[in-house]
């Protein structure tokens, strides 16, 4: 069985990809990643047809139906929103990473301060690309890039192509976006950049629409 505690600086010093769920990701080939370390975000590689080396997600429901797309796959202890543990079997596969939150941390978390992660776990803020993020440095990045961390619309679309839909807290994500950078940067020395797939930020025409 793997525990969180075997994957802390199995990658010290590669740079990691982080993948969210953002309209980005549909201009971007999947090729691009195939010779990266990857760190999903709930269905985010499934939908771009790319088998993870992580997955993260911090619902046992979506971490249990990730179990079938190849590479370890990372939840918390007790679910997200049952606060139960893992039912059933544990398949060699999972990791179920400790973390002290005992329900939803809500729209004031803060790692830096009310909610700051103790040590061995893996934190979740109001989305689980924050646990995924925790999971890349973890893994002693010395860079994380983030691919589909957008907190808006491009073009009108919420989504990459194909992923469930879900909330679109586009001001509280890009908030909590910033605040767990700046803990990972102060705690383990990392840096943490976005890939604009665009040539500039222009974005080649396309509209963006966000907070």
């Amino acid at each position: 069985m793997v525990e969180l505690a075997d994957l802390e600086d199995k990658h010290e010093g590669e740079t990691v990809w982080v993948l969210g769920s953002g309209p980005s990701l549909n201009f971007i080939t999947p090729e691009f990643f195939h010779d990266k370390v990857t760190v999903s975000t709930n269905h985010s590689a499934r939908v771009l047809g790319l088998n993870p080396n992580y997955s993260f997600s911090h619902y046992h429901c979506v971490a249990k139906d990730l179990l079938t797309d190849g590479g370890l796959v990372v939840t918390i202890e007790h679910d997200t929103v049952t606060n139960s543990l893992w039912v059933g079997e544990k398949p060699g596969q999972l990791v179920l990473a400790p973390t002290q939150y005992q329900r939803p941390p809500g729209s004031a978390w803060n790692p830096l301060t009310s909610h700051k992660p103790n040590q061995g776990t893996i934190a979740y803020g109001s989305s689980s690309l924050h646990g995924a993020m925790h999971l890349a440095a973890h893994l002693g990045a010395d860079f994380i890039i983030l691919v589909g961390a957008d907190c808006g619309q491009i073009d009108g679309e919420d989504r990459v192509a194909g992923y469930p839909d879900g909330d679109k807290l586009w001001s509280l994500y890009n908030t909590h976006h910033k605040l767990m950078k700046d803990y990972l940067e102060q705690e383990y020395a990392v840096k943490i950049h976005s890939l604009n797939p665009f040539i500039n930020l222009n974005l080649e025409g396309h509209r963006f629409n966000g907070v």
